[in-house]
């Protein structure tokens, strides 16, 4: 905790806050909004947005709404009449009607000496690893680290001095909430241990960055060797810390995956120059359809360009007087093949026209029938009735 034994400190405290709060307003930068996409195959989104700044910079904003001294009651509100007013604040604390301690997180100092690293610049690279926290593992061995978080984000300068974001789950997403900051000393490595017991420790793979006041749009990935650096640094906390795990099992089955990918694609050409030797030995027209599990649509441009050109080639030998080639005859065909697409289709539905039309055809015949039938009804009862009449 910050000693504020004078107006002066007192004084100084504030005028850091709002030079901070200034920055903050000035710099576009605080409208961006992330999504991080970890290894384990989680995804977070945040937004530095002015209703959490309070938190950032250690203000208890809980305790100033209790007051009842501020009229606003939005967080943000509350900060700049917090500032704005900060005499008054003074007055009161003078009269023992507020407190330093009250109105101030214990860890002040730390928290606005971290407030610009914690703010901006969230690229993989810059991410040394991600928590996913889970109180219940710490607090039952008595650690006092009950942190009201889900996750925490640690970025590490070159000193190897540890900054650390913690974000607490919200309907839309997640919030920043809380702050934390580890020189490289023994005695704050020893809380950072502690925070760390029994936890799960990831990667950031990749970040979607969007400004919605500039537009401006960007998606950071880590490389595969800082990607394996990164992963270095985490086992050496795993191997200092109790408890500690890391889970890349996503981004582990996602290189699987694209691994995979890549070696059916190779089998794939694989059969393919096999179906195109034969093709060149009997110099026939080569086609995709030859390759079974193969379309034009999985091959690269590269290949599609050989196979045209082959073909190309084999028709001007077939014959020289040929005025179109292969590949302008295959384009042929395929707007052929779509315009007898379309016919059929023009045809279905005109089909499902006329048998509509006619099952109202019956319908209205049926209707006639009955028409009739009832119709032949009222004469003879019309007819009987006159019968009656003329019998004497």
């Amino acid at each position: 905790m910050v000693q504020i034994n004078t107006k002066a400190d007192f004084d100084q405290i504030i005028e850091k806050i709002s030079s901070l709060i200034e920055q903050y307003e000035n710099n576009v930068v605080h409208y961006n909004q992330y999504q991080f996409f970890l290894a384990n195959g989680e995804k977070i989104a945040f937004e530095m947005a002015p209703q959490y700044i309070g938190h950032l910079l250690g203000i208890r904003l809980d305790y100033l709404r209790s007051t009842g001294l501020f009229k606003n009651q939005d967080s943000y509100g509350l900060v700049k009449e917090f500032l704005k007013n900060a005499y008054s604040v003074y007055q009161n604390i003078q009269s023992g009607y507020l407190s330093y301690r009250s109105i101030f997180s214990n860890h002040l100092d730390e928290k606005l000496k971290i407030f610009e690293k914690i703010l901006y610049y969230f690229s993989p690279d810059e991410i040394e690893f991600v928590c996913k926290y889970d109180k219940s593992k710490t607090f039952q061995l008595g650690l006092e680290t009950d942190y009201p978080c889900d996750y925490f984000i640690a970025k590490k300068n070159q000193h190897n001095d540890i900054y650390i974001l913690g974000l607490i789950r919200q309907s839309n997403g997640y919030a920043p909430m809380t702050s934390m900051y580890f020189p490289k000393d023994e005695t704050q490595y020893s809380r950072l241990k502690n925070m760390l017991v029994n936890q799960t420790l990831t990667l950031v793979i990749s970040v979607i960055i969007y400004n919605k006041v500039t537009n401006f749009k960007c998606n950071p990935y880590m490389s595969v060797p800082t990607k394996l650096e990164k992963i270095k640094n985490i086992k050496g906390y795993i191997g200092n810390i109790s408890g500690v795990s890391i889970d890349t099992s996503s981004d582990y089955q996602f290189n699987l995956n694209g691994f995979m990918m890549k070696t059916n694609k190779i089998n794939a050409y694989n059969a393919i120059f096999q179906q195109l030797i034969v093709a060149l030995q009997n110099h026939t027209v080569f086609s995709l359809e030859l390759v079974e599990g193969c379309t034009q649509r999985e091959v690269a441009d590269e290949m599609s360009q050989l196979i045209d050109t082959y073909n190309n080639e084999v028709c001007k030998d077939v014959n020289t007087l040929a005025q179109t080639t292969y590949s302008e005859l295959l384009e042929q065909y395929k707007l052929l093949a779509s315009e007898v697409s379309h016919l059929n289709e023009r045809l279905q539905s005109a089909d499902e026209q006329s048998r509509i039309y006619y099952e109202q055809l019956q319908l209205a015949q049926r209707e006639n029938e009955q028409y009739k039938a009832f119709q032949k009804q009222i004469f003879e009862a019309v007819e009987a009735q006159k019968q009656k009449v003329i019998a004497p």
